[in-house]
């Protein structure tokens, strides 16, 4: 009888024990459960004006480190080429991506060949200037058209942030649609964040260069009281999107291939090619 009572303790403590060994894998600490609580905020930044764009650049990358704030920057490839410093003044906390080489409409362009190697040529400029390898990308204007997936996937770019109530990343083959609602900057005062309902969908604000950084860093002054979470794209999306320190010289020029240009009868050259875009929401 003893011996049944000393084993039946002695099993109680083994699982005692075991619970307390595995449960911090299931516990979340406070603080990161509160981060996760809060509304997800990322902020973006396009260099469109070439004009006073490195100065830009390095006083945005001052305010952004003074208030110890991720963001993704969008350069126009055509920029990052002649001013390399727009890319470089940038730190890790902060997502390079491409917007087309000349910042042109793609949806102007007829040629399926010639849209490809705007978008690709733009990526390989900003790659170059950075000496990274970028996937993150924003159509110039927001405007997209069928050929837009095709064209991200053979450019090897995995996010698309080109709209306003949506954001697409690339898994297993297609890309998938996840919902978001993307603001002006210009447009909303920051007590306009600050008093808006919490949402499990994330806030996109966006600036470009035309914004005077100034303007910025007081916004983001009184933004930064809210009760947010800021993330770049890739801490969005949950992949690294800016791959930095590649063994590439500041004027090397990278080879640009382009494919052949889709049959004509191919109504939509990124199906053909076994993309599927908005497969799915969450």
């Amino acid at each position: 009888m003893k011996l049944k009572f000393v084993a039946t303790i002695v099993t109680v403590l083994v699982i005692v024990i075991g619970l307390a060994m595995i449960s911090p894998l299931y516990i979340i600490p406070r603080e990161i459960a509160a981060q996760m609580a809060k509304q997800r905020v990322m902020l973006t930044f396009s260099v469109l004006e070439s004009a006073g764009a490195v100065e830009w650049c390095k006083d945005l990358s001052s305010t952004l480190n003074t208030y110890n704030m991720p963001a993704t920057v969008f350069i126009v490839g055509k920029i990052a080429e002649q001013y390399p410093q727009t890319v470089l003044s940038f730190g890790g906390n902060v997502d390079i991506g491409s917007q087309t080489y000349n910042n042109t409409n793609l949806t102007t362009i007829s040629d399926y060949t010639l849209k490809l190697e705007e978008v690709k040529k733009g990526k390989a400029a900003v790659d170059s200037a950075g000496h990274l390898d970028s996937k993150v990308f924003r159509a110039p204007y927001g405007a997209t058209d069928q050929d837009i997936y095709s064209l991200l996937s053979r450019s090897d770019i995995l996010a698309d942030f080109s709209y306003e109530n949506q954001y697409n990343v690339y898994e297993n083959g297609q890309f998938i649609r996840f919902d978001a609602s993307a603001f002006e900057g210009r447009d909303y005062s920051p007590d306009f964040f600050i008093s808006r309902d919490k949402t499990s969908e994330p806030l996109i604000i966006n600036f470009d260069n035309t914004y005077s950084t100034s303007g910025i860093d007081s916004f983001l002054s009184r933004l930064e009281t809210g009760d947010f979470r800021f993330v770049n794209a890739s801490g969005l999306v949950g992949v690294t999107l800016t791959v930095r320190s590649l063994s590439m010289g500041l004027g090397e020029v990278v080879q640009v291939e382009v494919g052949p240009e889709p049959e004509e009868d191919d109504d939509l050259p990124s199906q053909s090619m076994g993309y599927v875009a908005f497969m799915e929401e969450r």
